[in-house]
């Protein structure tokens, strides 16, 4: 029997109707639900991996930056009898004392207090160090909250351009660390990078002697900092003796200035870092 009427079109219509609209949607296709599955277990892989990541690295900031106790924050072992003795030197040096006095200064030894796995990848803290280059890390001092910093160090055989005379590149590279850990406490995050650095050599710097650096931070604006710098001569008697100190601000004292250098330095977008 052949249903041809014009109402049994109508109610075919009408079911085709109402079963299109209640009708579940179909389900997606495998090849989606596999992108869909690989793309957001790659994101949760590459977020945890950054996390992990950083860690050393803000740990290490961290370390660099806080003021320890004076037992941890100096504590050094020089492993040759050689560093030893400029070791002693250094620690008993007229100027070592005169800071470490004083209550506005503060000892530290930055490069002993870095992680193993960051030191050894590290151009100041591993590299430069060895007994014919930099026997011992320097002793360095810093003065409130980014004020000023002074570092005793000595330099051996090992980095000089010419026979006997200290690269030119070695002192680049002490002022550039030196003036930007003088400023780091004085920005808001406690790190910056060096945008500018201009350096004047005055004298040759001969290699097997100690030198000090000084620095001071002139001027501080937001995420900017300008500081000022220079190293001389460790000051030190005819017989190779230490010489006296004359007991003011170790940047306002002139002795025997080597190299100078003046730098800006600008704390990066990305260092939103907190330090205790």
């Amino acid at each position: 029997m052949q249903h041809s009427g014009p109402f049994f079109r109508r109610s075919l219509r009408q079911q085709r109707i109402i079963s299109s609209q209640t009708a579940p949607p179909p389900p997606p296709p495998r090849r989606l639900r596999r992108f869909l599955l690989l793309t957001s277990l790659s994101l949760t892989s590459l977020s945890l991996g950054i996390y992990i990541a950083s860690l050393p690295s803000v740990t290490t900031l961290t370390a660099l930056l806080t003021t320890r106790s004076r037992s941890s924050n100096i504590a050094y072992l020089p492993p040759t009898e050689r560093s030893t003795r400029i070791n002693d030197l250094i620690d008993s040096h007229p100027l070592s004392q005169h800071l470490r006095q004083s209550p506005e200064w503060s000892e530290s030894r930055p490069h002993t207090r870095m992680p193993e796995v960051m030191r050894a990848h590290s151009l100041t803290a591993s590299t430069l160090l060895g007994d014919t280059k930099v026997p011992v890390p320097p002793l360095m001092f810093t003065k409130g909250e980014g004020e000023e910093l002074v570092a005793i160090s000595y330099l051996g055989s090992d980095l000089c351009g010419h026979v006997g005379i200290v690269h030119g590149g070695m002192l680049a590279t002490m002022l550039d660390e030196g003036l930007a850990r003088c400023c780091f406490a004085a920005l808001p995050g406690k790190v910056g990078v060096t945008a500018r650095l201009e350096i004047d050599f005055r004298k040759v710097c001969k290699s097997e002697g100690f030198v000090v650096l000084k620095a001071r931070t002139e001027k501080v604006e937001g995420r900017k900092a300008w500081v000022r710098g220079r190293v001389e001569v460790l000051p030190m008697d005819s017989g190779g003796n230490r010489a006296g100190h004359r007991g003011g601000s170790p940047f306002e004292e002139k002795g025997e200035v080597l190299v100078e250098a003046k730098g800006l330095f600008v704390e990066p977008k990305w260092a939103k870092v907190s330090y205790p």
